[in-house]
């Protein structure tokens, strides 16, 4: 009796004891699923987020960039003209000095129309635009529906149609954005790549790939629809379709990563820019999910391993213990996780002060402030004067150092921590509590100060810097923060309009 009741006894125990593991290992193996789940959902979220504000921020360099270089020949336009004018008035000959002038090959990139206004007769027409048998005047009107930097100006018994393509311009700004393309570095192996679609309806031939910083000996080939990747899906099908219906779409693919035979899944976000028929696409890698969850996983089997062994009590308090620790853990984790990667999505990889994202939502919180409270925000948006000079002068290195000097000199004298933030390119926001019409003043001579006091030295020579400055803050008819901006934006042309290195307000 006594016998059987020690082995039932020791059996029940025995029972209860394997009972406990099994519920510990179904806990574990329960926690982990979701913890893989979520811990998956959360990461891919930041990741998209990461390629949303990625490519949006590099198409709105794109816009930048047009509105500077198409600025740049502006200006070209009007010291070219003040170049005719002085041929004008400089005496006898002055008309065939001005054709002589525009059939130089220094000025070819120049289009130039000159006609008597009497009879119509063409005097110059350096680039063939008047066909044969149309008078001069429907040349000019269809050129000026065309061109957007171009002027028309009267000379006597005269007329002088002046302009330059845009398709040049265009060609320029393109230029420019493929070589920022190419010196940009993003985290993760990712990087920006640019197709331009030359048949929307798709097909062989229907796109031309223009900018890929991974595979440059294949610039200028094209695309077909029809390519797949290496599990027969078609990505340049599935990328066609998105932005045609959407303008933008996020999709995945299969490759072998450069220089291995591993087949790795990749997240995209494509949006397409119209006015170049570019698509601007940016992809990063999935796979490395599986291996952070695995490597979790893992060191929770070995701990369960290492547990169940123990007598009943022990393992009652270890299973205790170790769902709290592992709850704790992941708490952990995951906030680590979150935390890495939204300082890059919130944080401008080159200053270290927040980016554009960050900025936007730092100015709708002030604005629901300013509503609900009426705390008042002041607001500078300024950029580098002649920036583009330096770069060009200089080098991008030398133009990243100029921004992050200035990001720093900013920083030390303006109202709080973290009121900096970069646009884009090379403009900045501020972002402060209001102040006091009084002291105004000095906050604007100390921002010229400071930026005028700030240089970078190459090569024995001292590069200053200037800003424009156009500064605004919230009215009480506001229905949004964008209004906010777009009075700064226009304070800022103003100042560049007056000459830049000055303050103008919309107060």
């Amino acid at each position: 009796m006594k016998q059987r009741t020690w082995v039932a006894s020791t059996t029940l125990i025995l029972l209860s004891t394997l009972l406990l593991v099994v519920m510990s290992l179904l806990t574990i193996i329960r926690v982990e699923q979701v913890y893989t789940n979520n811990t998956a959902q959360s990461i891919e979220q930041l990741k998209r987020r990461f390629l949303y504000d990625a490519v949006n921020n590099q198409i709105k360099r794109i816009d930048t960039q047009r509105e500077l270089t198409q600025q740049f020949y502006f200006s070209e336009l009007d010291r070219t003209i003040c170049m005719v004018d002085h041929i004008y008035s400089s005496g006898s000959e002055h008309i065939d000095r001005i054709v002589s002038y525009f059939t130089s090959e220094s000025n070819t990139l120049w289009t130039a129309i000159l006609w008597e206004k009497s009879t119509g007769n063409v005097l110059l027409d350096n680039h063939s635009q008047i066909e044969e048998g149309l008078p001069a005047i429907e040349t000019v009107d269809r050129l000026s529906k065309e061109y957007q930097v171009y002027t028309i100006k009267s000379y006597g018994l005269y007329n002088l149609y002046l302009g330059i393509p845009q398709s040049f311009i265009d060609a320029q700004v393109q230029e420019y954005i493929a070589k920022e393309i190419y010196d940009s570095k993003y985290s993760e192996d990712s990087y920006i790549w640019v197709n331009e679609v030359v048949n929307y309806e798709g097909g062989d031939a229907y796109a031309i790939r223009r900018i890929h910083p991974n595979l440059r000996d294949t610039v200028g080939t094209l695309l077909s629809t029809s390519m797949t990747d290496v599990r027969g899906s078609t990505p340049y099908k599935t990328e066609l379709e998105g932005v045609k219906q959407n303008g933008e779409l996020f999709f995945t693919y299969y490759f072998k990563k450069m220089g291995s035979d591993i087949i790795s899944e990749k997240l995209t976000y494509a949006k397409l820019y119209k006015d170049f028929d570019w698509i601007v696409a940016m992809g990063i890698h999935l796979d490395d999910l599986t291996e952070y969850i695995d490597e979790t996983t893992g060191q929770s089997t070995r701990i369960v391993r290492q547990i169940a062994p123990v007598f009943i009590i022990s393992i009652l308090v270890l299973f205790v213990l170790h769902s709290l620790l592992l709850v704790y853990l992941e708490h952990r984790r995951n906030k680590k996780s979150e935390h890495i990667l939204e300082e890059q999505v919130y944080q401008d990889p080159l200053t270290g002060i927040g980016n554009r994202r960050f900025g936007l939502m730092v100015l709708k919180d002030r604005f629901l402030q300013f509503k609900r409270a009426n705390t008042a925000t002041l607001i500078a948006l300024f950029d580098v004067d002649f920036f583009k000079q330096i770069n060009d002068t200089y080098g991008h290195d030398i133009g990243d150092r100029c921004l992050v000097q200035l990001s720093k000199a900013i920083s030390q004298v303006i109202c709080t921590e973290k009121s900096l933030f970069r646009w884009g390119g090379d403009e900045f926001l501020i972002i402060c509590p209001s102040v006091a019409t009084d002291e105004l003043e000095r906050v604007k001579k100390t921002l010229l100060e400071t930026a005028q006091a700030t240089y970078i030295t190459y090569e024995g020579i001292s590069i200053t810097l200037t800003i424009s400055v156009g500064i605004s803050s919230f009215f009480p008819a506001d229905e949004s923060e964008e209004q906010i901006l777009k009075r700064a934006d226009k304070a800022l042309y103003r100042a560049k309009q007056l000459g830049r290195n000055r303050i103008e307000t919309e107060l």
